[in-house]
């Protein structure tokens, strides 16, 4: 059962989305916690056929993340070099192995591990007055979240490295012309829109989208005879029911009615 904290994250299940979005203006380990926790759960939930993330957030709370937890004390070190990001890479881990569409709102300030979070989304929108920035180069910290793996990816090395190295504030049409965010919307439109995207995607064949997933992160890192032949295996081996629904549709010229199996 999905449930809210006022210290953690608000969720809300409609329909077949689950949404969610944070209670607190900075990330510390609690909501990164129940961010995993919410993300693993509808990986195996049937009902949830797409998952919106509002990532909006004021970065990190750095030194003072709360208490470590405790499914990761034998792996939390002395000294002051501090602790490794472990609980943030769970997170984000968990969000790009989560195979139904994952999209990010973004709104207001989306500043460092936020970025990271957005970055492990399929799609991302945000609002006319959406500000994005990497505060940690300026506090003198790494970003070892998987995100200097993901972002050079997603806009190439150049934008990646001007975001992580310069720490720039970038406004949300500059991130649309890097192609950071799909879309930006009007402040005012913004909420009607996300809840009409989100809609949009949960009636759509979402097996088929996943089936897409298994194939485009992965192959991400392949030559493209050794894509070809992981297409191969993942096509042969994952079976579609909305197919049939889709194809009939097609040729009955009507909208599918989709199940996502």
């Amino acid at each position: 059962m999905y449930t809210s904290s006022s210290d953690a994250l608000h969720v809300e299940q409609r329909d077949a989305q689950l949404r969610i979005h944070f209670s607190r203006p900075t990330i510390n380990y609690a909501m990164l916690e129940a961010l995993t926790a919410c993300v693993l759960e509808a990986t195996a939930d049937d009902e949830i056929r797409a998952l919106i993330v509002n990532v909006s957030a004021d970065g990190d709370d750095g030194n003072d993340m709360g208490p470590w937890p405790d499914r990761l004390r034998h792996r939390h070190p002395e000294g002051n070099h501090g602790a490794g990001p472990l609980v943030e890479q769970d997170a984000i881990r968990a969000l790009r192995r989560f195979m139904k569409p994952t999209v990010a709102l973004m709104e207001n300030v989306v500043n460092g591990l936020a970025i990271d979070l957005a970055a492990a989304c399929d799609v991302r929108i945000a609002s006319a007055t959406t500000t994005l920035t990497d505060s940690r180069i300026h506090q003198g910290r790494t970003a070892s979240t998987g995100i200097t793996y993901m972002l050079p990816k997603l806009i190439g090395q150049s934008q990646a490295m001007r975001i992580l190295l310069l720490g720039e504030t970038l406004s949300a049409a500059e991130l649309r012309r890097i192609h950071f965010v799909h879309e930006v919307v009007e402040d005012a439109e913004f909420a009607e829109h996300a809840i009409t995207l989100a809609n949009q995607i949960a009636t759509m064949a979402t097996r088929a989208w996943e089936v897409h997933k298994m194939q485009v992160v992965p192959q991400l890192d392949l030559g493209f005879d050794a894509a070809m032949v992981h297409s191969l295996g993942i096509r042969q081996t994952h079976v579609i029911e909305d197919r049939a629904e889709g194809m009939r549709a097609w040729r009955e010229k009507r909208d599918p009615e989709f199940t996502g199996r």
